[in-house]
């Protein structure tokens, strides 16, 4: 059995302790990633639903960007625009994610929806 030399001790203490601000960094970043792609997934499905709102109400004579502002925010998301060409709602929703290091993640999503009845030939 050969002993450690003296400037050898706590070398293994040094790589471990590396070793594990390696793997909490690459955890913080895995979980902010996944934050990201929930963010954009639930922009997506507040800019769908805020487009079918806006179309929808627009068929039953109100505002249809109204309504599509509504539904945007009751779904986490903002409209950056809003357009009605007769009943088809054409929208943007954006979020904004809370401040990651001193800076902040902007996500936008485009969607359209018209009536049913727009289909028919």
């Amino acid at each position: 059995m050969s002993r450690a030399r003296p400037d050898e001790r706590g070398s293994v203490t040094i790589h471990a302790a590396a070793v594990t601000v390696l793997l909490v960094v690459a955890a913080v970043v895995l979980l902010q990633v996944g934050s990201l792609v929930r963010m954009r997934h639930q922009v997506a499905a507040a800019a769908d639903l805020a487009a079918l709102a806006g179309s929808q109400a627009s068929v039953q004579g109100g505002d249809g960007c109204a309504a599509a502002r509504t539904i945007a925010r009751r779904n986490g998301a903002e409209l950056s625009a809003c357009r009605m060409d007769f009943d088809v709602a054409t929208v943007t929703a954006r979020a904004v994610s809370p401040p990651w290091w001193g800076s902040r993640w902007v996500t936008d999503q485009d969607a359209r929806a018209a009536p049913d009845f727009y289909l028919d030939e």
